[in-house]
């Protein structure tokens, strides 16, 4: 497989300066001013229809922002969305995937000759969750003329 080029590892370099940088003043800003922090989180659970979910404890969720488990996850994704870009109406990157039954294959696996793939990315969220109604009237109005596929993934605030 090899090392990556020469400027992967700058773009690495950089995207891992800029979350251990977000997470540092998001920590110090959690610790000086929790009720302003909640408060800016709680309203970012507004806009996304988190905090509408009965089950949603802010005591449980708010601080694992800002966690090591949050630095890793992000700085996860952002490497990886280094690698995995994509032009609009064009491919999406043929990333590993693990069926239900714990088989491993790739997204293109699941395409089916020229029918179109819909590729939904999620977590048990509340805002994915309470917007997979509307997933599902997707895949009943298109499903005649399109593929439907969720990708499940990792979750940036698990506990346990």
């Amino acid at each position: 497989m090899g090392l990556p080029p020469p400027g992967l590892w700058l773009k690495r370099l950089w995207v891992l300066f800029q979350v251990a940088l977000h997470v540092a003043i998001g920590k110090v800003l959690l610790t000086l001013f929790p009720r302003r922090v909640k408060k800016n989180i709680l309203a970012m659970g507004e806009k996304t229809g988190m905090t509408r979910n009965p089950h949603f404890s802010h005591e449980n969720w708010i601080p694992t922002f800002f966690s090591a488990q949050y630095f890793w996850f992000i700085l996860k994704v952002r490497w990886q969305r280094l690698e995995d870009m994509t032009e609009q109406g064009g491919l999406a990157p043929n990333c590993p995937v693990v069926r239900l039954s714990g088989e491993r294959c790739s997204i293109w696996d699941f395409m089916q000759g020229n029918r179109p793939l819909v590729l939904n990315f999620g977590s048990c969220t509340p805002s994915f969750i309470f917007k997979f109604d509307q997933f599902k009237r997707l895949i009943e109005e298109f499903g005649s003329v399109a593929d439907f596929l969720i990708i499940y993934i990792e979750e940036a605030h698990a506990s346990g």
